[in-house]
């Protein structure tokens, strides 16, 4: 009788030990999982990915969405590269463009740049135009994402400028898969352009004013060394189509 009463005990003491062996596995399993997942995130976090485009974490998968600033960063580089450029940077200035925008957009452009003969222009009058851009906003809000633009584009021909000619625009933002042409992970779709149109500031009038007494000055001395009295003032120079398409 005492020998099956031991036996029960040594049951219930093993059967007791392998239970808080189980539970005490458990509790560590958690843990260590608990710890892994806490050190696997502290290391994606500094670990990042090189390129020739620059550097981005390493988990790019986790849901974080894409910050304000990329996409305003995507938005800026598409404006500068698309509406800024001369002879030389035109050609490349579109390739780098175009990726930034769904293929609908892109040809829609690239096509208005064409009828207006952009490249020609800059050859035959020696010109180049750059882009300010005024503002940008954003709706990160909602899915897709959508904004508008505001630029100003100005014609320099030499060291003579055009007054500035206003172009707003409106756009959605889309995901898409990051590549060397694009390192955005951003796409610009439903493009198209709206009314701008602010005032131009005193600081443009005066420039513009003294820039066309200096030409004006410039061909009356030249006309006075030539023996030819210019009596009249001489025809403001011809501005040369721009890469701004018609709405």
């Amino acid at each position: 009788m005492n020998s099956v009463q031991d036996l029960n005990k040594t049951f219930i003491t093993m059967r007791t030990m392998a239970l808080s062996a189980l539970a005490l596995l458990g509790v560590v399993t958690v843990a260590s999982g608990a710890l892994l997942y806490r050190a696997y995130e502290s290391t994606g976090q500094r670990v990042y990915v090189v390129s020739d485009t620059g550097s981005f974490s390493a988990q790019l998968g986790r849901g974080t969405g894409h910050t304000s600033f990329e996409a305003r960063n995507l938005v800026k580089t598409f404006l500068l590269t698309m509406f800024g450029h001369d002879q030389y940077s035109f050609k490349h200035n579109l390739d780098a463009g175009l990726p930034l925008i769904e293929e609908r957009g892109g040809r829609f452009l690239f096509e208005s740049f064409q009828r207006g003969q952009v490249l020609q222009n800059y050859i035959r009058y020696g010109a180049r135009q750059a882009v300010t851009v005024d503002s940008i906003h954003l709706d990160l809000n909602h899915r897709p994402i959508t904004g508008r633009a505001y630029i100003k584009q100005t014609v320099f021909i030499g060291d003579q400028q055009s007054q500035s000619k206003p172009l707003g625009a409106k756009f959605a933002l889309v995901e898409t898969d990051r590549s060397d042409a694009n390192p955005f992970g951003l796409l610009i779709t439903d493009f198209d352009f709206i009314a701008y149109n602010p005032p131009v500031t005193q600081q443009e009038k005066d420039q513009l004013r003294d820039q066309e007494q200096a030409r004006q000055r410039k061909l009356r001395e030249e006309a006075e060394a030539a023996g030819v009295p210019l009596t009249q003032p001489a025809p403001t120079a011809p501005t040369p189509a721009t890469s701004q398409p018609a709405h």
